[in-house]
C-alpha cells in the first residue's frame, strides 16, 4: 500500500489498485524440501530477486539459508553472510539500547524528553498535560509524523550525526493528536530516542549498539551505516525490476539497518532465549516483556485490540497463533521477522525488491504455516455471554491522520467506510470498494468487536479528546453523510471532468475551424476547463516519465529539481486557471453557442474550481514539497 500512495501524490489515482484484491496463500508444504520449492515459486510469481530464510526451533536452527540472486546482473546466488536492507526493523535496536539503559539506571521509560534533550526542538500543544515521554516515541504514540518528502529526499553519503539529522527537518515533530491518545509510526521519533541513548551513554548511537548488543550477539555484519561488507557482500536493491543504488537514509536508527540471515537468526535466537545468549544475560526476560506490551496509551493500553503494541515489537495473528517481531520496508527492500515465544520458534524473512511486501507477506504467511502445522493450539476459552452494543456507532468515518505528509487528500476519501446496526451487530462497508464487500462484527464487552466467525477481537470504540468517538483501528473518525457522499463525488467526478474537458475542447475546436461561423468566445469558453486540466495532465506525465520507483518518487518530492518545481508551478497555474475559468464563462454567458455546451464548460470550470480548493486546503497547491 504504501508504493500505491506514492503513485498517487499529486492525483494520480489507480483505480485499478484500489480495487486490489488479496493474494490467497495456497502453498501447505509439508517436508522442509517441499517448503524450498515453495519459496522458489513465490520469488518467481512475486518477480522477486532473491530472498534470505531463517527459521529457528528452539537452540536449532532449522533453516539458514538464501533463495535466488542477490545480483542479477552479474549471476551471484543469495547465501546466509548475504547482507540485506532491514528497514524499520531498525527500530527494534532503539527500543533495546533504551530498554539496556533504564536497566543500568540510567534512565527510565517514564522521562519526559523535554527534561532529557532540552536542545533538540518539537511542538506539542498538550505538553503542560501530556509531555511526551520516552515510551511514546519508542510505541510511536508522541503524534508526530511517519515522513514528510523533504525528509525522503535527503539522500546524503556522508553520514551526519543524528543532532545533524535532527536539525536539519525540525518541522517534522509536531504533535498532531495528544500524546498517548492514538498510534502512528514515527521515524523521527526512534531517531529522537536514539539521541537520548547518545546524550545518556555518552556514546554515538551506532557505537553503542555495537558494543553492548551487535557484539555480545555475535552480529558481525549487522550496521546503521554503509560498510565495506555490504560493498563486498550486499544485495543489490530492485525497485519495479529498476537497480536502485545505496539510500542514505537521514535518520539511520529508524530505517537504516543492515544484516544477514546469519545475523538475523541470532536475534532470533536473543527473543526466544529470553535475552540470554552463551549463559550471557544481555537484557532481562522483564525487558522483553515490557517491549512486548504497551503502556503508554494509558486506558486504551488495556483494550484487547491494542495488547499487541510495544516497543517496536507487535504482535500478528496466525490461526489462534501470536507471533511478536517487527517488519521494515525501504526502496529495493523489505524484511519481517517474528516468534513464538511459547513455542520457542522465530523466522525471518528479507527480500531485495519494493513489491510492497507483497512477497515478504507470502512467505511470512508460509513460514507460519509450516511451523504451526503439528502445533496444537491452546483451546480458547468460549464467551457465551450474549453482549449488546451500548453506543450509537451507525454513520460515516474516515481517515483522521495519514502516514505521509500531503497525503490526507486520498486517504479521507480511500477510508470512507459507513457503518450501522441491526440486532446487534456491527456492519461496515468501505464505500469507494468497487466489490461492495461488508464486514460484519460482533460486540463484546467494553465496546470491542470480534468478526463474524473469528474468536479475535479486531475492532473497538474508542473516546478521542479531538475527534470524541472513533473507531480502531484506522483510527477513524465521524463525519457527516452529506461530506461523505461530497468527497465520493469529487473523486468520481473528477476523472470524468478530466477526460470529457478533452472531448469537448476536441469538438469545439473543430466546430470553430471547419463551422461556417467563426466564434472565438464560445471557442474559449470550451477550452478554459480543458487548459485549467491541462496542468494536471503534465503532472501526470511528469511523474510518470521521470520517477518509475520509489526512490525516485522520494527525490521527485523531496528535493527541489526541475521537475518538482515544474509541478510546484503547474500547481499554481491549475488554481489560477481553474478562477479564471469560472469568471471568463460566467462574464460571457450570453453568448451563442449550443446552450448544451455551454452548461458543459460552466459547470466543469465550477468544479476544477471545487477541486482546486480541495488540494488547496490539503496543502497541495502553493507549497514547495521539499521544505
Amino acid at each position: 500500500m504504501k508504493k500505491t500512495l506514492t503513485v498517487l501524490i499529486f492525483l494520480s489515482f489507480s483505480l485499478s489498485l484500489c480495487f486490489a484484491q488479496k493474494d490467497s496463500i495456497n502453498y501447505k508444504p509439508q517436508t522442509l524440501n517441499e517448503f524450498k520449492i515453495s519459496i522458489q515459486k513465490i520469488l518467481i510469481e512475486t518477480n522477486t530477486p532473491g530472498a534470505g530464510i531463517v527459521m529457528i526451533s528452539g537452540d536449532s536452527v532449522v533453516l539458514l539459508s538464501g533463495f535466488g540472486k542477490a545480483d542479477v546482473e552479474n549471476n551471484i546466488d543469495v547465501n546466509e553472510n548475504t547482507i540485506f536492507r532491514l528497514g524499520s526493523i531498525s527500530k527494534v535496536y532503539v527500543a533495546l539500547a533504551i530498554l539496556k539503559l533504564q536497566e543500568d539506571g540510567r534512565l527510565n521509560l517514564k522521562d519526559k524528553i523535554r527534561d532529557l534533550i532540552p536542545e533538540i526542538e518539537f511542538n506539542n500543544p498538550w505538553e503542560e498535560e501530556h509531555p511526551i515521554r520516552i515510551e511514546n516515541l519508542l510505541e510511536h504514540t508522541a503524534g508526530w509524523s511517519y515522513w514528510h518528502f523533504a525528509e525522503l529526499g535527503s539522500d546524503d553519503p556522508k553520514p551526519k550525526t543524528l543532532k545533524e539529522a535532527l536539525d536539519f527537518y525540525p518541522k517534522s515533530r509536531v504533535s498532531d493528536f495528544v500524546p498517548g491518545t492514538r498510534i502512528r509510526e514515527s521515524n523521527v521519533g526512534s531517531a529522537v530516542a536514539a539521541y537520548i541513548v547518545e546524550k545518556v551513554s555518552g556514546m554515538r548511537f551506532e557505537d553503542y549498539v555495537d558494543k553492548y548488543l551487535f557484539e555480545p550477539l555475535g552480529m558481525n555484519d549487522m550496521s546503521f551505516l554503509y560498510t565495506e561488507q555490504y560493498k563486498n557482500r550486499g544485495v543489490k536493491l530492485y525497485d519495479n525490476g529498476i537497480e536502485l543504488n545505496y539510500f542514505h537514509i537521514l535518520y539511520r536508527p529508524a530505517a537504516s539497518l543492515i544484516g544477514s540471515p546469519k545475523d538475523m537468526a541470532k536475534l532470533l535466537q536473543f527473543f526466544i532465549r529470553r535475552g540470554k545468549i552463551n549463559n550471557n544475560q544481555i537484557l532481562s526476560d522483564a525487558s522483553l516483556q515490557r517491549m512486548e506490551s504497551s503502556e503508554s496509551l494509558g486506558k486504551l493500553s488495556k483494550l484487547e485490540i491494542f495488547k499487541g503494541h510495544g516497543l517496536s515489537n507487535d504482535a500478528s495473528y496466525y490461526k489462534g497463533f501470536v507471533y511478536r517481531g517487527y517488519s521494515g520496508a525501504l526502496p529495493g527492500g523489505n524484511a519481517k521477522f517474528g516468534y513464538l515465544p511459547e513455542y520457542n520458534l522465530g523466522f525471518a524473512v528479507m527480500v531485495n525488491a519494493s513489491n510492497e511486501e507483497y512477497a515478504v507477506h507470502k512467505i511470512a504467511y508460509l513460514l507460519k504455516y509450516y511451523q504451526t502445522k503439528d502445533l496444537l493450539k491452546k483451546p480458547i476459552e468460549a464467551d457465551t455471554m450474549k453482549y449488546k452494543i451500548t453506543k450509537s456507532l451507525s454513520g460515516y468515518y474516515t481517515s483522521s491522520i495519514s502516514k505521509i505528509d500531503k497525503l490526507d487528500f486520498f486517504q479521507n476519501i480511500k477510508n470512507i467506510y459507513k457503518v450501522w446496526t441491526k440486532n446487534d451487530t456491527l456492519f461496515t462497508q468501505n464505500l469507494l470498494d468497487g466489490k461492495g464487500t461488508t464486514a460484519e462484527y460482533i460486540p463484546t464487552a467494553n465496546n470491542e468487536f470480534k468478526l463474524a466467525g473469528s474468536d479475535r477481537i479486531t475492532m473497538a470504540l474508542i473516546d478521542d479528546p479531538l475527534e470524541g468517538q472513533m473507531i480502531v483501528p484506522g483510527f477513524l473518525k465521524q463525519i457527516s453523510p452529506l461530506w461523505a457522499y461530497t468527497l465520493l463525488f469529487l473523486f468520481w467526478s473528477f476523472f470524468i471532468i478530466l477526460f470529457t474537458t478533452v472531448l469537448f475542447a476536441f469538438i469545439w475546436t473543430l466546430v470553430y475551424l471547419f463551422g461556417k461561423k467563426k466564434n472565438k468566445t464560445a471557442l474559449w469558453i470550451s477550452l478554459w476547463p480543458f487548459i485549467t486540466n491541462f496542468f494536471v495532465f503534465i503532472v501526470f506525465l511528469s511523474i510518470s516519465l521521470s520517477a518509475q520507483s520509489r526512490y525516485g518518487m522520494f527525490q521527485l518530492f523531496g528535493t527541489a529539481n526541475p521537475i518538482s518545481v515544474l509541478l510546484f508551478l503547474c500547481g499554481i497555474c491549475y488554481a489560477v486557471a481553474s478562477v479564471w475559468s469560472v469568471y471568463y464563462i460566467f462574464k460571457n454567458h450570453r453568448v451563442k453557442m449550443a446552450r448544451f455546451f455551454y452548461f458543459y464548460s460552466a459547470l466543469a470550470a465550477i468544479l476544477n474550481l471545487v477541486f482546486m480548493l480541495y488540494f488547496l486546503s490539503n496543502g497541495l497547491i502553493g507549497i514547495p514539497t521539499w521544505i
